[in-house]
């Protein structure tokens, strides 16, 4: 399955369209929350999920609030080899930084989606095109992009950005053949 992320361009607070499987989604951080505070909502206007910030000096925390009551942890593990645990219930996702733009999301030992930035942005203008697995968890994988997309990118007004991503170490490399099931 595609997924594109679209943050708009001008705008308030940070705004985003999603699209996925001739579905349309809409998320949109709040304006003048200390902490992150981001809703993912559907196209009737229906919150499916919540993106709380929490405040820590060197990692990112949050929690994922899902409209079916399910909650996921997601923080920074490890900084210089970025890496992301997002842990529910019962299940706990791994993202991946890798070189560029990239990254990856697995699910227990399981690849089950890979997205990538776009290197220019005009304004706020940051893109995520995702690949993902059919059965995999869109709402889980939009809290995971949206919030690194946040930590990393959030605030940026210039007119122009030219990101050249991560350029240190990777904790894994990126796998050329991977495809979504």
């Amino acid at each position: 399955m595609d997924v594109t992320v679209k943050e708009r361009k001008i705008s308030f607070a940070s705004e985003y369209d999603i699209t996925a499987k001739g579905a349309t989604y809409y998320a949109r951080k709040t304006v003048f929350a200390i902490n992150d505070h981001l809703e993912i909502k559907n196209e009737d206007g229906r919150v499916l999920a919540t993106i709380q910030g929490f405040f820590s000096p060197i990692r990112g925390k949050h929690d994922f609030l899902m409209a079916d009551g399910r909650i996921y942890h997601f923080q920074a593990e490890k900084l210089w080899k970025p890496t992301y645990s997002c842990i529910g219930a019962n299940e706990t996702y791994t993202v991946y930084e890798h070189k560029g733009l990239r990254c990856s999301v697995f699910n227990g030992d399981r690849q089950i989606a890979a997205f990538e930035k776009n290197r220019i942005a005009w304004g706020s203008g940051n893109e995520y095109d995702i690949r993902m697995d059919s059965d995999a968890d869109l709402l889980v994988v939009l809290c995971i992009v949206l919030t690194i997309n946040t930590e990393d990118y959030d605030d940026h007004q210039d007119t122009v950005t030219i990101d050249f991503g991560h350029i240190g170490p990777e904790a894994r490399a990126f796998d050329e053949t991977w495809e979504p099931r």
